[in-house]
């Protein structure tokens, strides 16, 4: 008996639990879901506690849901019923159109375009090849995307295969094509 009691950790030594950010129903659901039965499993979280954690852990839009929900609710209940909300099978037209209307933004780096039409591809066919996806969706929105027409004619008429060959072809011409436009003389 005192070998067992000597083998068990005591609380000084137990491992730091982690802690979890909050979901409002913008981003991206399944991400969440994972990092937060990660973190369930981690802490070693039963049901009980899952459904506190996962109440408290949600804001805004996802935290009114829970107003709709029966007055015994569970820890599986919640979650399915934020996964039918908000899980992106039940959003694939929204990111579809997403996808056709993203425009590059003013100060946003073709970079970070190139990710975000890449995760709203990802999101709006999910069970679509990922080579597929670029040939049909991403590399074509890119070029509609890009706020510089003139460089995306140029990368355009280099016929680029990937979304990245793109990309990097942009990256390659954009600094040249800015040193060609006349500057503002004062």
């Amino acid at each position: 008996n005192r070998e067992r009691e000597a083998v068990k950790p005591s609380t000084a030594q137990r491992r730091p639990s982690v802690k979890l950010g909050t979901f409002d129903g913008s981003g991206n659901w399944n991400i969440f879901l994972r990092r937060f039965e990660t973190c369930a499993g981690f802490n070693g979280w039963n049901e009980d506690d899952k459904l506190m954690y996962l109440m408290e852990s949600l804001a805004g839009p996802a935290f009114q849901l829970i107003q709709s929900c029966e007055a015994k609710l569970t820890y599986v209940a919640l979650r399915d019923k934020l996964q039918h909300r908000y899980g992106p099978e039940h959003q694939l037209e929204r990111y579809r159109q997403e996808l056709r209307n993203r425009r590059q933004r003013s100060n946003e780096s073709l970079q970070t375009l190139c990710d975000d039409l890449e995760r709203l591809a990802a999101l709006g066919y999910p069970d679509c090849a990922v080579d597929q996806r670029e040939t049909f969706f991403t590399l074509p929105i890119f070029f509609d995307a890009m706020a510089d027409r003139d460089l995306s004619f140029e990368v355009w008429k280099t016929s680029p295969k990937t979304l990245r060959d793109a990309l990097t072809e942009a990256l390659r011409v954009e600094p040249w094509m800015k040193a060609r436009q006349p500057r503002d003389r004062d």
